[in-house]
């Protein structure tokens, strides 16, 4: 018990290299499980493949770009490369069924893709940003399809006859 939080994993130390497998890691706003690939030398780079099994809205409401930016020393020399999944377990009717992402990070440049499934389609995006710039610039390409318009307008509480064509909405941008 670290802070409140329950980590155990399985681990193979061979050189300069740590294998992490089984690992799961529990606090009170998440719950992930986890196995990752570290090598120390030449350079410090990591391989993840991370589940979340649960993820309160306050921790995601508690993150902040600022926080990250603050250390970009260590932005520089971090190479990593994370796939994150997301597995709605009961599906009842919420908007987000299912999310992946692939995230790389290399010398403080992040290229990401994430696909977000929805009530009724699904969206992807993708797209890159230099974090140690002094103001980081974000470019990206969003690309929403929506095959059952019905489905996700129903959500939000609307329900006008609405046609049944499919709805594509592509979004390029930077902010």
């Amino acid at each position: 018990n670290i802070l409140n939080n329950y980590l155990r994993f399985n681990f193979a130390l061979k050189d300069n290299q740590i294998k992490i497998t089984k690992a799961n890691l529990k606090s009170q706003d998440l719950s992930i499980s986890f196995k990752s690939f570290i090598v120390f030398d030449p350079f410090f780079e990591i391989r993840s493949n991370i589940n979340i099994n649960k993820i309160d809205k306050k921790f995601i409401d508690s993150l902040t770009l600022d926080k990250i930016l603050k250390h970009q020393e260590v932005l520089k020399k971090l190479n990593s490369s994370s796939k994150v999944n997301y597995n709605k377990k009961r599906f009842n009717n919420n908007l987000i069924q299912k999310h992946s992402s692939e995230l790389n990070l290399a010398n403080g440049r992040l290229v990401f893709f994430n696909k977000i499934y929805i009530l009724g389609g699904d969206i992807e995006c993708k797209g890159e940003s230099l974090l140690t710039e002094e103001y980081p610039r974000l470019n990206f390409l969003c690309l929403l399809n929506l095959e059952n318009k019905k489905k996700f307008l129903r959500k939000f509480s609307i329900s006008k006859d609405v046609n049944k064509n499919l709805l594509n909405l592509n979004v390029d941008g930077s902010l």
